[in-house]
């Protein structure tokens, strides 16, 4: 079962959708801190705010469907 913070965290991540952004993990947390049109954006902006080790992520549009390929 998926928990609210789990849930929250899905609902912001509708703001950044076809965007890049740097992710901040704090006791459990995981707080979206930079954004950006590509990931140097993303990091850019989160190092300005003092975060240093963050993970990038590429929010996909939600309108569309993803099959991993793993080719031969």
């Amino acid at each position: 079962m998926i928990e609210e913070q789990e849930l929250a965290f899905l609902k912001e991540l509708e703001k950044y959708e076809n965007k890049w952004i740097a992710i901040f993990e704090s006791d459990g947390e995981e707080i979206i801190v930079g954004s950006g049109d590509d990931a140097v954006s993303a990091k850019r902006e989160a190092e300005a705010k003092g975060f240093k080790d963050t993970v990038l992520l590429k929010v996909l549009p939600f309108n569309r469907g993803y099959v991993p390929f793993i080719g031969a």
